[in-house]
């Protein structure tokens, strides 16, 4: 059951009202503007990860340390809170039914067994309710807030990779294809088929490749905009592994004859021995989710310091 509470029970938990909770001896230990965090939302957000009798055997100054750093969370969560309802943003009912939903399918519970499991919690279905409410509006507010401005740009990736030397030494092309195969009543005529001067006329007109694939490819790749993949040097058709290493990035090929039928390539990227600055898409891919955490934790520590400069904290812990 406790592992069941650690999926369903996030940090922030605490800052909801419990009702059939009088009995326990409360008190305040943070403000932040005109709302408080108490001691007893403090002992809940500790006990997702510290079984009580555990943590109680923990020395002193380590219980101080976690406590401190439950309530800084606790705190900063609530910031934003009392800032996402100062700038009009909220979150439906609907978002909130939708989001237990998801919660009672992925762990194959019954409403009352949530409700069951929450009052070991010394929780309501309610109090639960405005949990879920409280982090989808703290989600909601990240997301538009600070998410929507973090860029990551090219020269910052290669800048990344050659500081820590991830360029590629390995040759290798990644490509997507329009494809007729022999066997298409398209294939007639070969290269010469009207299906062809329609296609360039519409990349021509700057078309994306991938949106003409999906609409002009018979291979199956097709629903996915033609892309093929990643492919090292000697893995290819001889007739298309010709064009690849050749063909300007970007560029669309001309129609390419081979056994299986009529193709027509674009390289997305391509490493190796002649290319400068080269990485494979599944280095740039974490290079990009490494800088992108970094700023994101950055974002939110500045978000932080911000809110804090803006609406008065008060800590009596």
């Amino acid at each position: 059951m406790k592992k069941i509470l650690t999926l369903l029970l996030i940090v922030g938990l605490s800052l909801l009202p419990q009702p059939g909770s009088a009995r326990i001896t409360d008190r305040i230990v943070a403000t932040v503007g005109n709302k408080i965090i108490t001691s007893w939302s403090l002992q809940q957000a500790i006990s997702v990860e510290h079984q009580p009798d555990a943590f109680k055997a923990l020395p002193p100054a380590e219980q101080n340390r976690i406590k401190r750093k439950k309530l800084n969370k606790l705190i900063d969560d609530l910031l934003i809170t009392v800032k996402a309802g100062s700038m009009g943003i909220s979150v439906g009912k609907d978002s909130v039914d939708a989001t237990i939903a998801r919660v009672l399918k992925q762990n194959q519970m019954t409403e009352e067994t949530l409700k069951q499991a929450l009052a070991k919690q010394g929780l309501s279905f309610t109090a639960y309710r405005h949990k879920i409410a409280s982090d989808l509006l703290r989600a909601k507010f990240v997301s538009k807030v600070v998410k929507a401005n973090i860029i990551i740009t090219n020269q910052e990736i290669l800048d990344y990779a050659k500081a820590h030397n991830l360029f590629s030494s390995e040759e290798s092309v990644t490509l997507a294809q329009i494809f007729i195969p022999n066997n298409s009543a398209n294939a007639v005529n070969g290269a010469k088929n009207k299906i062809w001067k329609e296609i360039r006329k519409k990349l021509d007109n700057e078309e994306n490749f991938y949106a003409v694939a999906s609409e002009f490819s018979e291979g199956p790749a097709a629903p996915k905009g033609g892309r093929l993949g990643t492919f090292k040097k000697g893995s290819l058709l001889k007739e298309i592994e010709a064009v690849a290493y050749k063909l300007p990035l970007g560029e669309p090929s001309d129609v390419i004859k081979t056994a299986l039928g009529y193709h027509m390539i674009m390289v997305s990227n391509r490493t190796g021995a002649n290319e400068e600055n080269s990485l494979t898409p599944k280095t740039e891919a974490k290079i990009k989710e490494k800088l992108y955490n970094e700023k994101l934790k950055q974002a939110l520590k500045k978000l932080s310091q911000d809110l804090r400069r803006e609406y008065p904290v008060k800590i009596m812990l």
